[in-house]
């Protein structure tokens, strides 16, 4: 499933410079990385990594909405040696309340399919109701993506607009609770170093901190 198209499908997307970060690679993992400006209203960053010779391989979406009031959404698939798991998750990082009952209909739709179980972690409280994390085969689990994406994508229309540093003041709390305990950056991290790896987070995969 090409997740970028949804995008496309419903505005424009400009790509950003993510010099020096289109490929980086270590401890057996080659990352690849897009950022795209999406009709003036988020940050899109498509990252995919390949391990192991191709038998891991990971599909990595995010929206960080900055001008409309909406929640930040990230997507992963993940294939690791035969076994599919996807997450699409959203992140209250809203000025104000947003429906999302449309995003709900969709889960409630998939709920048979099989839910994996994760670890305790900071940003569960950020979490909202949408999110899922499921396995399983296809086409079920790509079903499952491109519908939650849609109906997030839906809510761009009548979504209310929102002063930037207001907006990306909430994206920022978030992205530095990841800097400062998520399991992501500490691997990323200890490829890049510590420094690469906030410019990374902050400028390119959710654009906290760049120039628009």
């Amino acid at each position: 499933m090409n997740t970028l198209e949804l995008f496309a499908n419903k505005g424009t997307l400009i790509a950003k410079d993510v010099t020096p970060f289109q490929t980086f690679s270590g401890r057996g993992m080659t990352f690849n990385l897009e950022s795209y400006d999406w009709n003036g209203w988020a940050c899109v960053s498509h990252l995919t990594m390949r391990a192991f010779f191709g038998l891991m391989k990971m599909d990595t979406l995010i929206c960080t909405p900055y001008a409309k009031d909406l929640p930040l959404l990230s997507y992963d698939y993940i294939c690791a040696f035969g076994k599919r798991t996807l997450l699409v998750e959203t992140y209250d990082t809203l000025v104000n309340p947003v429906d999302l009952s449309a995003m709900d209909a969709v889960k409630a739709r998939y709920q048979d399919l099989k839910d994996k179980p994760s670890k305790p972690a900071w940003f569960d409280g950020l979490k909202m109701s949408p999110t899922v994390c499921k396995v399983g085969k296809e086409p079920a689990l790509s079903a499952l993506a491109t519908d939650m994406i849609t109906a997030y994508l839906e809510l761009f229309a009548s979504a209310r607009d929102i002063d930037c540093s207001v907006k990306t003041a909430k994206n920022s709390t978030y992205v530095e609770g990841l800097i400062k305990d998520g399991p992501t950056f500490r691997v990323v991290s200890k490829m890049l170093g510590v420094d690469a790896a906030k410019t990374l987070f902050r400028n390119h995969l959710f654009a906290t901190i760049v120039n628009r």
